[in-house]
């Protein structure tokens, strides 16, 4: 079995430490590079909680990586381009701006890729079944409720717009209600809860006169993000340069 020599960027913050500490775990992939802006010197594996790996963290620069996996923020994605083309590119950074998204399509040009939300194997099965179900379901109204933890800063999540563009990529997005006024039926709704430590819980509504349809995922761990980002990066060194969707890059996989 071969082995994916891999860097990660943004490997000081949360989701960051856990993908190191998947990739020093994983027989199937070497740590060659922890990249971020703080705590640079300091032993990635340590700071991961996986133990030792003898290797310091530092800023981005040039390395032999067969797989670069980014759970930064859009400026240091911005910032590591120069470092990141011509290489695979999972990348989990949420909040893209205009720059980061332009970086990324010049990046797609070079190497494969993936951009995503969520890296759950479970989430991509979700999209998938609530873009069937929307599609079969036209007529239907669509709301989207997500719970998360009280830290959590971006409301509505990415997970939660994605599958809102799964459903109903025409329709008016409306965040939360208040006031007096009827639901129109060209709208899809938004609801953002933050409480407590929730990892991450999503549902979906379709709903029509007599019935609705329930469709959901909820998180217990975030390691089982971490695991995906090092599925998707398994499948994606394999693919030639361009975009791909999480959905298609699971289908079928194990």
């Amino acid at each position: 079995m071969s082995t994916l020599r891999a860097a990660v960027l943004g490997a000081t913050g949360r989701m960051g430490r856990l993908v190191v500490a998947e990739v020093l775990t994983a027989p199937d992939f070497t740590l060659v590079a922890a990249w971020a802006s703080r705590a640079t010197g300091q032993d990635a594996g340590i700071l991961s909680g996986g133990g030792a790996a003898g290797l310091a963290v530092c800023a981005p620069g040039p390395v032999a990586a067969d797989v670069v996996i980014d759970f930064s923020a859009p400026g240091a994605l911005v910032a590591a381009m120069p470092h990141l083309i011509g290489r695979p590119l999972v990348c989990g950074t949420t909040g893209l701006d205009d720059s980061a998204r332009a970086a990324l399509d010049a990046h797609a040009r070079t190497a494969p890729q993936v951009v995503a939300s969520n890296f759950s194997a479970g989430i991509a099965v979700l999209t998938r079944l609530v873009a069937e179900a929307a599609a079969c379901l036209p007529d239907y109204d669509v709301e989207i409720v997500e719970l998360h933890h009280r830290g959590k800063r971006d409301a509505p999540s990415g997970t939660a717009l994605a599958l809102g563009r799964a459903a109903a990529p025409d329709r008016r997005p409306t965040h939360g209600r208040q006031g007096v006024a009827l639901r129109q039926q060209a709208e899809i709704g938004f609801h953002a809860v933050r409480l407590g430590d929730v990892v991450g819980e999503h549902t979906v509504w379709l709903a029509g006169d007599g019935e609705r349809l329930q469709l959901g995922h909820i998180a217990t761990d975030r390691r089982t993000f971490a695991a995906g980002a090092l599925r998707a990066a398994r499948h994606l060194v394999e693919r030639p340069p361009g975009r791909v969707a999480l959905t298609d890059l699971f289908a079928g996989r194990p």
